[in-house]
């Protein structure tokens, strides 16, 4: 199988899971205002690799509708709900509650574009070893995180950092868009990249966030 086949399923733009949370719920946060879950191990590969995607019941694919994952999550939670198994023995209880925490991991890896790339590469034996690898990030893109980074130093209130953040959100769905596409097409080496360039983004939009919350708390 191949590991970046897209899902047959068609669904509209807004309903696929590409860039995890709304950007705009981001922005308005500061803007004032089965009977088991599927074995987490492959079939085929390496038996002390996990596979997220295959808990939840999912291809490896880096797009996925969303309403459905949220309810492929929800189906095994529920199924998996401590007071199903209150009369069970402590060795099946145990196992169940393992599950969930397995469950509950693998949600929030598929469900973050950034950690699902991760995870996929990591699959395909392709890990990102190291973020500051010359071979997949460009100076161009140090300098530009640099100069974004004494922005977000020099700047002290919500009317200037705002701004900055929507700008990075920006870039990140962007980026994410690029990688649904590389691993549409089977571009490995492009998907590293772009991965590469959205933890940077990613750091700086925590960045960010992290700024405004202080501000406000002052």
């Amino acid at each position: 199988m191949n590991l970046f086949a897209v899902s047959l399923r068609r669904a509209a733009p807004s309903s696929i899971c590409r860039n995890g949370a709304s950007s705009s719920n981001i922005v308005a946060r500061f803007s004032g205002a089965a009977a088991t879950t599927p074995s987490s191990r492959p079939q085929d590969g390496n038996e002390n690799e996990i596979d997220h995607f295959r808990i939840l019941g999912f291809e490896r694919t880096f797009t996925i509708p969303m309403n459905e994952l949220k309810a492929k999550y929800k189906h095994l939670m529920k199924d998996l709900h401590p007071d199903r198994y209150a009369t069970a023995s402590k060795e099946v209880s145990a196992q169940k509650g393992a599950m969930a925490t397995d469950v509950t991991r693998a949600y929030g890896v598929v469900g973050d574009p950034l950690l699902r790339s991760l995870h996929l590469l990591e699959l395909h034996g392709t890990p990102i070893e190291e973020m500051n690898d010359q071979s997949i990030i460009d100076h161009a893109l140090l300098f530009e995180v640099m100069e974004i980074r004494e922005q977000i130093e020099d700047s002290s209130t919500d009317e200037e950092l705002r701004p900055i953040l929507q700008s990075s959100i920006k870039k990140k769905e962007e980026l994410i868009d690029q990688l649904a596409e590389a691993f549409q097409e089977g571009r490995v080496e492009d998907a590293k990249r772009i991965t590469a360039k959205l933890q940077y983004w990613a750091r700086i939009e925590e960045t960010i966030v992290g700024k405004m919350t202080s501000v406000h708390k002052q």
